[in-house]
């Protein structure tokens, strides 16, 4: 089975570290546009194909511009072979307008250190059976990428509800809509698939422009579980940090975004 994410995310070689790609507006946001982390899967898709280690580590992309539906490239350049972690840059350009640029680490998880300290655990959420499904208050079409996920949480959001609680904190399962297990290609767009908790404070409309994702270990889930807050909003610009944790309580991986607020 060929699922959905695979397919938009589609990478063809054409040699020399470039690669076409196709935008499908079926991963837009509410503001009709890409979205920042369906963008990152695309960029990293290619990455991933010309690094010589099988897992990416960190992925730093600055958008410039959104893309739109259609045919676009991607090249990739090797920038550093190191012993345990390798550098690569990656340029998204389409009808001759850089897009995207991004910055990857890549390793094997094999070949890690064996050092580990983790000061707190998952935080406590109700399984994904046991919560609330919102895609059922979520109108379908509203916003194309949320018709690509489903997400679970322990109560309805305030905001879908019409009453923002003013906290920008939450907690919500998610998975892909037709189960693709999750790869640490699908986690890294899973950290920017959220709606964004500004919704709370009566802000839904957010575009991204800078987004890092560190990954912390190979994923083995199909529901992930984020715990999203932004602590700033400040001349309408917010920070975004999300945490993913699997079915097992163990992080996959985190990652931090500034944005602009629509007005």
């Amino acid at each position: 089975m060929t699922h959905e994410f695979d397919r938009a995310t589609a990478s063809v070689p054409l040699g020399g570290g470039v690669h076409q790609v196709t935008v499908t507006a079926d991963w837009d946001t509410g503001n009709r546009t890409a979205n920042g982390g369906y963008v990152l899967g695309l960029v990293l898709q290619a990455v991933m194909i010309e690094a010589a280690e099988p897992d990416p580590l960190s992925i730093a992309i600055t958008f410039f511009r959104p893309a739109q539906p259609g045919v676009a490239e991607v090249t990739v350049r090797q920038v550093r072979a190191g012993r345990r972690v390798s550098t690569y840059d990656a340029l998204l350009v389409q009808d001759g307008k850089e897009i995207a640029h991004a910055v990857v680490s890549t390793h094997d998880w094999d070949r890690a250190g064996t050092v580990t300290h983790t000061p707190h655990a998952a935080p406590p959420m109700p399984s994904p059976e046991a919560c609330a499904d919102l895609t059922t208050v979520i109108p379908a079409g509203m916003i194309p990428i949320l018709d690509r996920y489903t997400y679970r949480a322990a109560a309805i959001p305030g905001w879908l509800e019409g009453s923002p609680s003013g906290i920008t904190e939450s907690l919500c399962w998610i998975r892909t809509v037709d189960e693709r297990p999750v790869d640490a290609l699908l986690a890294g767009a899973m950290c920017d698939a959220f709606p964004p908790v500004t919704a709370e404070i009566g802000h839904l409309a957010s575009a991204t422009i800078q987004l890092t994702v560190h990954f912390r270990r190979r994923p083995r889930s199909t529901w992930l579980l984020g715990h999203i807050t932004t602590r700033h909003v400040i001349d309408g610009y917010h920070d975004e940090d999300v945490e993913l944790w699997d079915e097992e309580g163990r992080l996959v991986a985190q990652s931090r975004q500034l944005a602009i607020l629509s007005t």
